[in-house]
């Protein structure tokens, strides 16, 4: 019994992953396509073609971010003209970010939450 225990245990904490990532989900409420840019740092990802009066969850991962401070960067651009307009968001220190960030996507304006 006791080795089946320290095999869990092992399991368990290889299953374990150490890349430091926010989960983005975007919500469209535009006529038109979006993509949807996020930048903190050294580190920038982007969310293509989420789609009008849609949902769209993925992953940010900053795993690699240098310790240093900043503010999140938004960069949302619509798909059908090409036009992008540029948000900066919040405050952080020593290259650490939060687990979360919802954004609801408007004409020219974006609301962000950013929370743990």
């Amino acid at each position: 019994m006791r080795y089946f225990l320290s095999f869990l245990a092992i399991v368990s904490i290889l299953s374990c992953s150490t890349n430091k990532v926010t989960e983005v989900k975007v919500t469209n409420e535009n006529e038109y396509s979006i993509a949807v840019t996020v930048a903190a740092l050294n580190c920038r990802q982007t969310f293509s073609n989420i789609k009008p009066h849609s949902e769209f969850s993925g992953v940010f991962d900053w795993t690699k971010i240098v310790k240093g401070e900043g503010q999140w960067v938004f960069l949302i651009k619509n798909e059908s003209t090409g036009g992008v307009d540029s948000f900066s968001h919040g405050y952080f220190t020593n290259g650490e970010l939060f687990g979360f960030a919802d954004l609801v996507c408007k004409g020219s304006e974006l609301k962000v939450k950013i929370s743990e």
